[in-house]
């Protein structure tokens, strides 16, 4: 075989190549196990010793110069490719960049700072409880105890464990931390709720609920009404009027509903309220005799909806952008 031949018949298939695919068929044509310079190799044997000397001698330095052009040309095809993949890569870092979209605080979560806020502001302390409650606590210690007809009034989701339950209201929260603070105390418990009610415009499965107590030794419904107004006044940001109907519920006594009125409008049932019934104060180790106090609960949903006029409470949990953007 002649190997100039060869080398030259290399040289151009090099030179041909366009990319570094083309490039490794050559490489395994003429330098493969297979390849052109391997069957030289394979021919030498039948050669004499001085042939296969001098024919030996040439494959070598055919090998080495087709090695050599095919390593130039890798390099330069790896270059290109390289400067062509920068190219289609390239980022310009002085173009502005994209502006993010701004999320959207959820209607709730606007509220419930606020309110939280405002109370803060009066002394309250902020104080979160466990959505799993015990029949305990959440009925109880309340002074709902079994078989009391004021339970069917709380549509209650049991579990399994017959003992635990999804609490019905925040009302829990008040022993769990009267078991652990001494009075004088003031607190408001924001949280999530839960009914197994048919779900309407106004009633829903869950829904958020904050509750406020505040135990003293003079305290009294005179002192309920000023928190109430006060707080109300900066919620709605603007003068209105409060009135108490009498009403029950067996961890208040006496207990009342609360209206409320803005200007010249309707009058608008906003919350249930009450002074501590003496029997809540025994069951988290409080002696009635020498403390009393108030306790309300009000819906954060219903606070949102006369805030923005929203008429239907399931909005709230539609998961709607269209809705929550408004916000």
């Amino acid at each position: 075989m002649d190997l100039k031949k060869l080398k030259i018949e290399a040289e151009k298939g090099v030179k041909k190549a366009s990319n570094l695919k083309e490039l490794d068929k050559i490489f395994k044509k003429y330098l493969g196990k297979k390849g052109e310079i391997a069957r030289v190799f394979n021919s030498l044997k039948k050669l004499s010793k001085n042939e296969k000397k001098k024919k030996g001698k040439e494959a070598n330095l055919a090998k080495i110069g087709i090695e050599r052009i095919i390593k130039e040309k890798s390099k330069k095809l790896k270059e290109e490719t390289r400067k062509l993949k920068l190219k289609k890569e390239r980022i310009d870092v002085t173009r502005p960049g994209k502006k993010i979209e701004v999320g959207h605080l959820h209607p709730l979560t606007l509220v419930q700072r606020e309110v939280e806020e405002i109370f803060e502001s009066m002394g309250f302390s902020v104080i979160q409880g466990p959505e799993v409650e015990t029949e305990w606590y959440n009925f109880d210690a309340l002074n709902i105890p079994k078989d009391h007809p004021a339970r069917d009034i709380w549509d209650t989701f049991w579990l399994k464990n017959q003992r635990l339950l999804l609490r019905t209201h925040t009302s829990p929260v008040q022993i769990h931390y009267m078991e652990k603070h001494h009075p004088p105390l003031r607190i408001i418990v924001p949280g999530r709720c839960f009914r197994h009610e048919a779900t309407d415009a106004s009633h829903g499965v869950q829904f958020y609920q904050l509750e406020g107590l505040m135990v003293d030794k003079n305290i009294s419904v005179a002192n309920f009404k000023a928190v109430i107004e006060e707080f109300l006044k900066r919620f709605y940001k603007a003068k209105v009027e409060i009135q108490l109907r009498p009403s029950y519920f067996p961890f208040t006594e006496p207990s009342f509903e609360i209206d409320v009125r803005k200007g010249k409008g309707k009058w608008v049932e906003m919350m249930g309220a009450g002074m501590v019934h003496p029997n809540v104060l025994k069951a988290a180790k409080i002696n009635p005799k020498n403390w009393q106090g108030f306790a309300f609960g009000v819906g954060l949903d219903r606070l949102a909806m006369v805030r923005y006029k929203i008429e239907d409470i399931r909005l709230f949990y539609s998961g709607d952008l269209r809705f929550l953007k408004q916000f």
